[in-house]
């Protein structure tokens, strides 16, 4: 009896058996399993981890779907797969960014892409798998008729000796041993151009997760730990990879040069490892399209793995710490305190009466200053985020627009019929590409050549629209959800001075739901119009505004944001605006509510103003 409770003790504990197959030879681009393996995070969650290298011949989809292997790692090309029906999820995206890149000998007179007409260039595989170089190129005008594309060797020294013009390379690999061996060299990154893809993905199928949902979840949670070992601790790492996995005999020192390259490219804004983000995959999916390996958008719930989501970091101090930076704190602004109101009541003795009034109005007047000066600046900075919006929705239809002319150029080059349908519906795409960069343009001319003094007649539907275009990328890329009910209410306002006030708090509202990691973001925008005022009510999911600090959200320069992220101007503009510009009200609180079945919390906003305006802002 006892040897059989002591069999199946050891049973139970016994580690389940599971297979990597990496994309490549051993290298630091793996490193964070490696990691996971060798200081037992695996282990810890009951796993016994074979990790194995492939070849460049290596087909990473079949190696999975036949079952040879449970988990592997490819490129966006994953993406090709689902459309086409294949049984595939994306666990996570160990980069950001692709480390693949164009490489040329930096003596070869190869400027600019455009350089490159008519040059022997090394790819490997096909557009499906080198889409983002290919992009690339053409959005520079270079089809593939222009280019003398070779099989790639795998061997730098066909770029070192000059048997090539031009190298697909890894930024992480080549470049160091270029230096290495003093030759110099000049790259091109797809990124540079628009074209952000991610790059190792790890992968499995929905059936092996339906069957080992706990082993996948721990498989995924002990990896990405390893990666976060990996890229705060590179040194050691490399000596991990040196003295276990170092099959291509690379020296100490190009793995840890290896790794701090790759850290540039493994996080994500928020400072996750792995995070995938399904706006920025639909992007990758769109130009697939352009290339025509797809016709239809991808299943993107099934693809991006249920618990692929950012993990939240907090800078924590301990209760010593706090006390003394409190008490710190606390004397340098009673001393600050103590000397203002020293020099202050010392001057006000000394003033006569009229001395005293005459300094009021000199202050009034100083103070009035001062609060012009910031609703400038205010304004100025509202106008860089909006130009940084409007510079990332100017480059995704850039792009397509000059991939649909390269589809074009490509087949006449090659001889190709084209079909009317194809030809009018490429037309089609790029006129409305065209109309949608027109209006963009359009929309920031009227906001910046708009006066703080003019008060037109317009309708508040379109003033609103107008914010939500100029916030609509910034939105889309944070995954945040706007849910609008605005009526048509005609004011004769100040259009500009609302739509700025309206625009702090877009951000605002996008910013807190970002920093604080909320899953479900949502923005509600309610409009309430009578015959004499209109009501705007803002809303998101952001968790509200605490108690203690309600009173203090519209003060100038308080912020609960990190001070590299906020000046605390916004609201307190925003207020300025509503009360004393628009001659209206802003009241401020937290509220709690269902979405979708969800229970969500967020901070409220409602701006009362008048429908006409009852004067001009006067000075007094």
């Amino acid at each position: 009896m006892v040897l059989i409770l002591s069999l199946l003790s050891t049973l139970a504990f016994a580690s389940q058996k599971v297979s990597l197959q990496l994309s490549w030879m051993h290298q630091f681009q793996f490193a964070g399993y490696y990691v996971a393996k060798d200081l037992g995070y695996y282990e810890k969650v009951g796993l016994d981890v074979v990790i194995s290298e492939s070849g460049s011949k290596t087909n990473l989809f079949d190696v999975v779907d036949d079952k040879k292997a449970d988990f592997s790692i490819w490129s966006s090309a994953l993406l090709v797969d689902k459309i086409n029906g294949k049984d595939v999820v994306a666990l996570g995206a160990i980069f950001q960014e692709s480390p693949m890149i164009l490489m040329t000998r930096d003596d070869t007179g190869v400027e600019s892409l455009k350089d490159l007409k008519n040059k022997r260039l090394m790819l490997t595989g096909s557009a499906k798998d080198s889409a983002s170089i290919f992009a690339m190129l053409f959005s520079c005008g270079l089809t593939q008729s222009d280019l003398k594309i070779l099989p790639h060797s795998f061997n730098l020294d066909d770029l070192v000796n000059k048997h090539t013009d031009a190298m697909l390379c890894y930024v992480s690999n080549e470049p160091i041993r270029m230096a290495d061996q003093g030759v110099g060299y000049k790259i091109f990154n797809p990124k540079d151009y628009g074209f952000h893809f991610y790059d190792d993905i790890l992968f499995t199928s929905s059936g092996f997760i339906k069957k080992n949902p706990k082993l996948t979840k721990d498989f995924y949670e002990a990896s990405i730990k390893g990666w976060e070992y990996a890229f705060e601790n590179i040194a050691q790492t490399a000596e991990i990879i040196h003295r276990r996995y170092n099959t291509q005999n690379k020296t100490l020192i190009q793995l840890v040069k290896e790794g701090e390259a790759l850290k540039r490219l493994a996080f994500h804004e928020n400072g996750s490892i792995g995070y995938l983000d399904k706006s920025k995959l639909e992007d990758i999916v769109n130009v697939y399209k352009l290339f025509g390996l797809v016709k239809k958008d991808a299943d993107l719930d099934g693809f991006v793995y249920e618990y692929n989501h950012p993990k939240e970091f907090a800078f924590k101090l301990n209760y010593n710490e706090i006390l003394h930076l409190f008490l710190v704190v606390a004397l340098v602004l009673a001393s600050g305190a103590f000397a203002i109101l020293f020099v202050s009541f010392r001057k006000k003795w000394l003033l006569t009466k009229k001395d005293l009034y005459a300094e009021i109005l000199k202050q009034k007047e100083e103070i009035q200053t001062q609060h012009d000066i910031i609703l400038q600046q205010s304004k100025i900075v509202a106008m860089g985020d909006t130009v940084s919006n409007i510079a990332h929705q100017w480059r995704q239809p850039l792009n397509v627009i000059s991939l649909s002319v390269a589809q074009m150029e490509t087949s006449l080059l090659l001889g190709k019929e084209i079909k009317t349908e194809d030809l009018l519906a490429l037309s089609a795409e790029i006129n409305a590409q065209t109309q949608y960069l027109s209006q963009t343009v359009d929309d920031f001319r009227n906001y910046a050549n708009s006066s703080a003094d003019k008060v037109v007649e317009f309708n508040l539907r379109n003033a609103i629209e107008k914010v939500c275009l100029l916030t609509k990328e910034n939105y889309r890329a944070n995954r945040v959800e706007v849910v609008a009910n605005i009526k048509d209410c005609v004011l004769t306002q100040n259009e500009s001075l609302l739509i700025q006030s309206l625009l702090n708090i877009f951000n605002n509202a996008k910013d807190a739901m970002v920093e604080k990691g909320v899953v479900q973001k949502c923005f509600f925008i309610d409009v309430a119009c009578d015959e004499s005022s209109v009501s705007i009510t803002l809303k998101d999911s952001g968790g509200g505004v605490s108690e203690d600090i309600l009173d203090k959200i519209f003060d100038p320069y308080f912020t609960t944001k990190n001070i590299t992220k906020g000046s605390g101007l916004g609201l307190y503009i925003t207020h300025g605006i509503v009360t004393e510009h628009l001659g209206g009200s802003i009241v401020v609180h937290t509220v709690r509510y269902k979405y979708k079945d969800l229970a969500l919390s967020g901070a409220e906003f409602v701006i009362t103003i008048p429908r006409v305006a009852i004067k001009t802002f006067e000075r007094s």
